[in-house]
């Protein structure tokens, strides 16, 4: 081996030794435990969570009613407080998958920051007058309610029309599709003064906790065994898997060429 070859080998092995000393590679695969990721762990683990506690919370609470009242009015239960937990744990988790999906990294960003504006002024009491708090309230759950189905269509928007990726563009799409005719329902629901308002707000609920279950699940697949981004990527369109953000190993080039730093921003 010439020289100048033993010399970048030598590099490499150095800075996957330095960067990647917890990872396993394998023929330029990244063989990472999902357990090594907390992102990956939220994101699965989290929508059976949320829901699972605020089912609960819905039978402790007396006279409660799923259709009518909102998730937001089980802050006033007798274990109210539990509610804001699940609101500030869905802000991490929204957070920490904005920063792994990078292609829906604004929406994610929004919808995290609203969790914590909502958890912080509570909704009002059933049956309360409209107060300043209150309205925070409303107005933010609403735009976290259209955030999501803008990163469904991010997402759906940034990858390449390809046999390879038609499932996971059509779920995003009809994600995103779904949510936006929930969002109108829930508009005319609240608007309207109907009786009707929690089965809305559920329905735009569980339909962005199925998005996140089912678009985590395709990151952890694709960043398992999807091979680390190389120069043999050069010139090809982007891929889901080159959307998603990953620990990766940082090899040395002679020179970087125009398609190297295009590809470096997909990355």
């Amino acid at each position: 081996m010439p020289a100048h070859g033993i010399i970048l080998s030598t590099v490499n092995i150095s800075n996957t030794l330095r960067g990647n000393g917890s990872r396993i590679i394998s023929r330029g695969r990244s063989i990472t435990p999902i357990a090594a990721n907390p992102a990956n762990i939220a994101c699965l683990a989290f929508p059976v969570a949320f829901i699972a506690a605020t089912t609960a919370l819905e039978t402790y609470q007396p006279g409660y009613n799923r259709v009518a009242n909102t998730i937001s009015e089980l802050v006033w239960g007798p274990v109210g407080w539990v509610e804001n937990i699940l609101f500030l744990a869905f802000a991490v988790t929204l957070a920490m998958f904005a920063l792994r999906m990078r292609a829906a990294f604004t929406p994610l960003a929004v919808a995290a920051i609203g969790f914590v504006i909502i958890a912080i002024f509570p909704t009002g009491a059933p049956g309360a007058r409209p107060t300043m708090i209150s309205l925070i309230h409303q107005y933010t759950a609403q735009g976290i309610a259209l955030a999501l189905p803008v990163a469904c269509f991010c997402v759906a928007q940034k990858l390449k029309p390809s046999a390879e990726h038609r499932f996971i563009v059509t779920c995003n799409t009809t994600a995103g599709v779904i949510g936006i005719l929930l969002n109108l329902a829930g508009f005319l629901a609240v608007y309207g003064e109907t009786e009707w308002v929690g089965a809305a707000e559920r329905l735009v609920m569980l339909n962005g906790l199925i998005w996140l279950q089912i678009i985590s699940i395709f990151v952890w697949i694709l960043t398992r065994k999807s091979p680390i981004p190389c120069c043999s990527n050069i010139g090809r369109l982007p891929t889901f898997a080159a959307l998603v953000t990953r620990p990766e190993l940082h090899p040395v080039r002679v020179k970087a060429t125009s398609a190297d730093i295009v590809l470096r921003n997909w990355q």
